[in-house]
């Protein structure tokens, strides 16, 4: 009885334990939104988004040896991934996209969503190409700074802001769901969900 017992306990203690191992923080990545998309005011500007490899794993001269990826990952205000891609940057190099042009212009849903959120993980760029749907490597902020400009829309008139994007705590259970979201974003798509032109890169 006392071993029966025992397994019980045992069994409804490996789902509390499974939970805590997902939430658990494995590294770290930048969050941002955009609003305004594609944009209220006839010519205005496009938001923008960019990452520097800071060349914490190398320089311009070792490279590939520090070059980083820059997986992209873009939501409707639904929560909805609506696309995603990768790319690398060798260090000290910096990347920019369009939000309107580039991030949120080939969206799975075929609508373009006027607001969203967007997120980037850093990781070291592997042998091959930079895959945004999987990761030998934790995520980590510090590989590069993030930055992002913003439309803001006040009594018919529109002011553009640029801030330097904050690290964010990342989770094994986030991590997991951004590289599988994106797996099911690029296969039910057919070519759409892609940014920036490239699933990969």
């Amino acid at each position: 009885m006392k071993k029966l017992l025992l397994l019980l306990g045992l069994l409804m203690l490996l789902p509390s334990l499974a939970f805590a191992q997902a939430t658990s923080i494995i590294g770290t990545y930048y969050v941002d939104y955009f609003a305004n998309n594609p944009g209220p005011v006839p010519g205005a500007p496009d938001q923008i988004i960019g990452a520097i490899n800071v060349g914490t794993l190398g320089t311009p001269l070792t490279s590939p040896t520090g070059d980083i990826c820059v997986n992209i990952y873009v939501f409707d205000n639904n929560q909805e991934m609506i696309a995603c891609c990768s790319g690398h940057l060798t260090p000290n190099g910096e990347g920019a996209a369009s939000v309107g042009s580039q991030v949120t212009n080939n969206p799975l849903t075929s609508v373009v969503p006027p607001s969203g959120v967007i997120k980037i993980t850093l990781t070291p760029r592997p042998r091959g190409h930079c895959d945004p749907t999987v990761s030998t490597t934790a995520p980590d902020a510090t590989l590069g700074v993030a930055f992002a400009t913003h439309l803001q829309v006040t009594g018919g008139r529109t002011f553009v802001t640029e801030t330097q994007v904050l690290p964010s705590p990342l989770s094994a259970a986030e991590e997991q769901f951004l590289q599988t979201a994106c797996s099911f974003t690029l296969y039910l798509g057919s070519g759409k969900g892609i940014c920036l032109g490239k699933g990969t890169q």
